[in-house]
């Protein structure tokens, strides 16, 4: 499992600043969903921290280790939009083994890791549904009404086991 400490993080595009020093620790096993309305940062939040957009300011820690200007394909990080793309005519368990496979990880590793995965997401009922079959699943797809924050310094929602996060303004 990996940690992420995020301190002082910023990001300018010229003169605008779009996100302005958050500090954040993810400890390892912890899940963190980010969550706001369109254009408060979020993906850019994100894409900062997978590697894909430059930081402007803080310094980002992955396992203890400054990662400001490691290349995305060093961080052995990812992320998942929440709009999803999955094959159609595959089970969730090949949609899941598919990457794997690709690398040419032998069956029995990737059946494991399928199987992991699905456990740590409390989705093992679901690994022979088709996409279209998990809608009329229990899942709720759709997006709350309450009043979400005006920007990426203030969009996070914590598990229960949460650590800081906070904005400098």
């Amino acid at each position: 499992m990996t940690s992420i400490v995020l301190e002082g993080i910023s990001k300018r595009f010229g003169d605008i600043a779009v996100i302005q020093g958050i500090d954040l620790e993810v400890a390892p096993g912890e899940f963190v969903v980010f969550v706001g309305p369109s254009g408060c940062g979020k993906s850019t939040l994100l894409r900062m921290i997978a590697g894909l957009e430059e930081i402007s300011g803080g310094a980002l820690l992955i396992d203890g280790k400054r990662m400001n200007e490691v290349p995305a394909a060093e961080r052995g990080i990812a992320m998942v939009f929440q709009s999803y793309a999955l094959y159609p005519h595959m089970s969730v368990y090949k949609n899941l083994a598919f990457g794997l496979e690709t690398a040419r990880l032998p069956r029995a590793e990737i059946d494991a890791r399928v199987r992991k995965a699905a456990g740590i997401l409390q989705i093992d009922a679901l690994l022979e549904r088709k996409p279209k079959a998990l809608r009329a699943s229990s899942f709720s797809t759709s997006r709350s009404r309450t009043s979400m924050p005006s920007c990426a310094c203030r969009c996070a929602s914590r598990s229960p086991s949460s650590t800081r996060m906070s904005a400098r303004r």
